[in-house]
């Protein structure tokens, strides 16, 4: 071995070198890395009230493209450099609401770390066009040989008269 050395001791030195510095490139790679760079954005969504939107809500991050949401739900935005984002709920019916101060929100993403943003949102009975409505019945009356019909909906109340004979055959 010592001969060996003397005559090619730089080349075994240099070969030697080069293995462990290969083993080490290796034994260090991303699957040994447990430091995150990115963080992410929790959306929340807690709907209470009465008529709900049937399509839910659309969210936005930095008015990007706008993503489904249900009426109580919990989206993650993932993979997020660090940094302030806006948050935004849109797709709101009429008759729901969120409060003004809280739409949109600021989220400030950290690495490694998930933040949440929630918005609230109330819906109130939705009230029929023209203000009409009440109990979906239907009432019918005798007029002096006519019939009146009145329809309760959601629709406004319009009188109708229907007269009605009869006709012999011969």
């Amino acid at each position: 071995m010592k001969d060996f050395l003397r005559r090619h001791g730089d080349d075994a030195l240099r070969l030697l070198a080069i293995g462990l510095v290969t083993t080490g490139l290796v034994s260090c790679g991303d699957g040994g890395s447990s430091v995150r760079t990115d963080g992410a954005i929790g959306v929340i969504v807690n709907t209470e009230g009465v008529d709900f939107d049937p399509d839910g809500y659309l969210f936005s991050v930095n008015s990007g493209q706008g993503q489904a949401i249900g009426h109580q739900a919990t989206v993650w935005v993932d993979a997020l450099e660090p940094g302030d984002y806006v948050v935004t709920l849109t797709g709101i019916e009429e008759n729901c609401s969120v409060p003004a101060d809280d739409n949109p929100q600021t989220a400030i993403v950290v690495p490694g770390d998930t933040v949440d943003v929630r918005f609230d949102v109330t819906c109130d009975l939705l009230l029929p066009p023209d203000g009409g409505g009440g109990d979906p019945k239907v009432r019918a009356g005798q007029r002096g040989g006519s019939s009146a019909i009145h329809a309760d909906s959601h629709l406004p109340v319009r009188e109708i008269t229907v007269e009605l004979s009869l006709a012999r055959k011969s």
